[in-house]
């Protein structure tokens, strides 16, 4: 008997472990595909005989499934019971299932409508996560919280939570999920009433939503880019895909309004009110009013909360006063006041200071507080010595090089000073050559004056006087247009003109000798009459070549053209 037994037990206890081996990695099968393929994660975790499970195992199914129903936005399906055990189970456990566990009770708490206790739970769950480096659970930590203050009409912070949500999922390659945090983004847009980025943004997703999307969020993706449309006038466009999505009508005959009044196949209690409001309010701008108020009734008619009941009224005024029925008018302001108020204290207590900025208690984040606090202190301090050092070796380095600098202008000032004197030397130079020039210039027309003057005096009163004299005046301008005093004659007008000779031979590489021994002339300013004694030119050619030489200049590039046409005048 004791043989048996010894032999059972074994093998029982063998089988035990096998079984909770196995359950284990079914678990770790369903958590590994449940991002991505959510019907194979439920279909493992629904076959699971739970009576053969641990009160762990127990637990971790139950989160898993909650999980599960939470990121792919369905009802939670668990007991009470479950609820419980997942609670007193990871509580203070410090794992990626607390994580989850804690985004979990947070949606417990929206389905209650406490949004306080939603933020409280889901601000515990984005500390932990970012503890463990847990990227795919903080990506729907930043997504819930998006959606948290999008309800609470804070456009700013919603956004900024979805950007992070976005960019998580996108890092990851979690497609669906990152087309979620998309329309988070486009929610934040909408509350801050940006209808144009919004239906620029819903536009941008149009692949991607039609791709990777199933058909239900397909629906509702499209629901909102009709609402996108209807906000940004392009009201035809919205009650097209309105009609698509919501309206099975047979037949070619017949427009949008034969479906809303009751001819097509379409049940209208299927649609929210919310949707049904906009839809009426694009009926509205086409000027359809019959069809504007079948839909806003019915809207009317729906259950819904106070946002969709203050937007419901405010268009079902608009539609009464279009048609004249103003005796009514009186009853909808009533109503529509009755849900401002209501909706006042929703908003109030969706932006409650509590709700944005409460304070946790838990030991976890107190000690990690102190830590960080203690970490701040020691920064602060090395900081400071930090600072200290570098303000004193900055001071010794400035004092330094201003002594350095101060140096080095003393010494440019002295080479300054010797470029200065090396200047004046050269100046001096130059002006002695300038004065000896003019010196030269004078004495050659002195002495032309003199020898005209020797020969008339030794030629007056003779028979051959003019003869003479004209000769001596003809040799004297042979000599003056010799290439000699041509050369001469550039040298004067350069010291004279400041360079000038030299800037226009070197602007105009290009001309003849005669044209530049023209423009020495000019520059020289002698009258056509002179040079054409002195070039031996008729008069009408002068006047010619002047002119083309004139052109020449005024159509080239030379930035001192200007200066040389004022001869030219």
């Amino acid at each position: 008997m004791k043989i048996l037994l010894y032999t059972i037990v074994p093998i029982i206890l063998f089988l035990m472990l096998c079984s909770c081996s196995n359950v284990d990695r079914r678990l770790d099968e369903a958590e590994g595909c449940m991002i991505d393929d959510y019907e194979k994660a439920l279909t493992i975790l629904t076959e699971m005989d739970t009576t053969m499970l641990s009160d762990g195992q127990k637990a971790r199914r139950a989160l898993l499934m909650s999980y599960i129903f939470t990121t792919w936005e369905r009802p939670i399906g668990m007991t009470q019971e479950d609820i419980n055990r997942v609670a007193a189970y990871y509580a203070g456990d410090c794992s990626e299932s607390e994580v989850k566990s804690l985004i979990v009770k947070a949606q417990v708490e929206k389905v209650l409508g406490n949004p306080i206790g939603r933020i409280e739970y889901l601000k515990d769950a984005e500390f932990l996560a970012t503890q463990l480096c847990d990227s795919t659970d903080l990506g729907f930590i930043y997504l819930y919280l998006s959606n948290v203050y999008e309800r609470g009409f804070n456009g700013t912070v919603s956004g900024y939570y979805a950007g992070l949500s976005r960019q998580i999922f996108e890092q990851l390659g979690h497609k669906k999920q990152s087309i979620d945090a998309r329309m988070a983004q486009v929610g934040a847009i909408c509350v801050k009433r940006d209808y144009k980025t919004m239906c620029d943004s819903l536009e941008a997703m149009y692949e991607d939503v039609m791709r990777y999307s199933s058909d239900g969020y397909k629906a509702y993706y499209l629901d909102q880019l009709a609402r996108s449309y209807s906000e940004n006038d392009r009201n035809r466009e919205a009650l097209d895909l309105w009609h698509s999505l919501y309206c099975k009508y047979e037949g070619n005959e017949g427009d949008g309004d034969d479906r809303v009044n009751g001819r097509g196949d379409s049940d209208y209690n299927l649609i929210n009110s919310n949707t049904l409001a906009h839809w009426a309010n694009a009926y509205v701008f086409e000027n359809r009013m019959d069809s504007a108020l079948i839909l806003i009734e019915k809207a009317v008619a729906l259950p819904h909360n106070y946002t969709d009941e203050y937007l419901c009224r405010n268009i079902q005024h608009k539609i009464l006063e279009r048609l004249g029925r103003t005796s009514e008018l009186a009853a909808i302001d009533s109503l529509k006041e009755k849900a401002n108020d209501a909706l006042f204290d929703e908003k109030k207590l969706e932006e409650t200071s509590n709700a944005i900025n409460l304070k946790y208690t838990s030991t976890t984040q107190q000690a990690w507080r102190d830590i960080q606090l203690s970490k701040a202190r020691t920064l602060y301090i090395t900081l400071g010595a930090i600072i200290l050092l570098l303000t004193a070796i900055t001071v010794s380095i400035y004092y330094r090089n201003r002594s350095r600098m101060l140096r080095l202008e003393h010494d440019n000032d002295i080479l300054r000073i010797q470029r200065l004197q090396s200047d004046l030397f050269e100046n001096e130079h130059r002006q002695d050559a300038a004065a000896e020039q003019i010196a030269s210039l004078l004495k050659s027309r002195f002495e032309v004056i003199d020898k005209l003057a020797s020969s008339y005096f030794e030629y007056r009163e003779t028979g051959t006087e003019q003869k003479k004299i004209f000769s001596e005046v003809k040799s004297l301008i042979a000599d003056f247009g010799s290439e000699a005093s041509m050369r001469q004659l550039e040298e004067i007008v350069d010291i004279h003109c400041v360079g000038l000779m030299s800037q226009f031979n070197a602007d105009f590489p290009s001309l003849s000798k005669a044209q530049r021994k023209l423009a020495t002339l000019i520059f020289c300013r002698l009258s056509p009459q002179a040079i054409s004694v002195f070039t031996g030119s008729d008069i009408r050619n002068i006047y010619v070549y002047k002119s083309r030489l004139k052109s020449a200049i005024a159509k080239s590039e030379s930035p001192r053209k200007d200066l040389y046409l004022k001869y030219f005048a």
